[in-house]
């Protein structure tokens, strides 16, 4: 996945959902990623994203991708995801919106 790539997804904390964008800046490990999170209050270390189709009548998983946020400074986060290396970046590139 290119860097600077933009993200819509939810934040999911106890059944409460949060729309939520990211700006995926960096990446910085296999299954690392610094993003810039909007909104940034919304959203603490712990919390899980989901990007992509979050629609509750999806018959299987395979149309969003979950990471935790696994580090926070201001309205930057450090994301973690379960898939690593080609795999995650094919899922980002998949879900990624067009530049504008």
């Amino acid at each position: 996945m290119r860097p600077e790539r933009r993200l819509s997804g939810i934040r999911v904390r106890n059944e409460a959902f949060v729309r939520i964008e990211a700006l995926f800046q960096a990446r910085e490990g296999e299954n690392l990623w610094r993003a810039q999170i909007r909104p940034a209050e919304m959203v603490q270390v712990g919390d899980r994203l989901r990007f992509g189709d979050s629609s509750e009548n999806l018959a299987c998983f395979l149309g969003f991708l979950d990471a935790e946020i696994v580090e926070k400074n201001s309205d930057t986060v450090l994301l973690s995801f379960h898939f690593t290396g080609a795999a995650l970046d094919e899922a980002l590139d998949r879900l990624a919106e067009p530049p504008p």
